[in-house]
């Protein structure tokens, strides 16, 4: 059941893991990083295919927990605040460049 979808999608990775207990059954993972994948590639496909059910409703809460934690607590790079730069941001939301230029007069 994960090896189709990784196949398909193109991302993430399937892991196998043994059961912990005796009475539990094996377990297999399907794990897609970085964020940006789920974003960009998965998201989308659920978007357009899942249908209206219960799992749909669980589907769309998690989703927006995942926007929510992508827009604001995520680690990505960022650009640079100055208008036309697109250097990745350091301190205080400024590029490398900057940083120095504003701290040096």
């Amino acid at each position: 059941m994960c090896v189709a979808p990784q196949q398909f999608l193109g991302v993430g990775r399937v892991y196998d893991h043994a059961r912990r207990q005796e009475h539990y059954d094996d377990e297999t993972v399907l794990m897609v990083q970085p964020l940006r994948q789920l974003i960009e590639i998965v998201v989308p496909f659920m978007d357009a295919h899942l249908p209206p059910s219960h799992k749909r409703e669980q589907y769309l809460a998690w989703r927006a927990r995942l926007f929510d934690y992508w827009e604001h607590k995520a680690k990505r790079v960022r650009p640079c605040t100055v208008e036309g730069c697109d250097k990745p941001r350091r301190a205080h939301g400024l590029c490398r460049h900057h940083l120095y230029v504003q701290y040096r007069m």
